[in-house]
């Protein structure tokens, strides 16, 4: 295991425990299901996070970039300080600098989840 994937394994499971502890997230999520593949551009591999009535199950490795119903696309370092709350979703994709691929409600769902744990 590379140190990038396991810090972006780390960063993630501290993300999830985020998420289904936060009472304002998962009133906005209660009934959002979904997977969201958190890809790494620069290593070659994500994260899928499965989401079921707004709690995130399951995490997963994958070395495909075409799981995922929505998708975070970004270098490791980018996708480590969205994770962490140092970057906004919402600038690095306007910016350009963080892809996403999915539903427009996905991305609202995203953003708004983002904003309330960083906030």
């Amino acid at each position: 295991m590379s140190d990038y994937e396991e810090e972006l394994r780390m960063v993630l499971e501290d993300f999830t425990g985020r998420i289904n502890g936060n009472e304002r997230v998962q009133k906005l999520i209660r009934r959002w299901s979904t997977s969201v593949l958190m890809w790494s551009k620069d290593q070659k591999f994500g994260f899928v996070l499965v989401v079921s009535s707004g709690k995130i199950v399951e995490m997963r490795k994958t070395m495909s970039e075409e799981e995922g119903n929505v998708k975070v696309v970004g270098l490791t370092p980018t996708l480590l300080d969205m994770l962490r709350g140092k970057e906004n979703i919402a600038h690095l994709y306007m910016d350009g600098v963080l892809e996403t691929y999915g539903s427009e409600k996905d991305q609202i769902v995203l953003d708004a989840v983002a904003k309330i744990l960083w906030s």
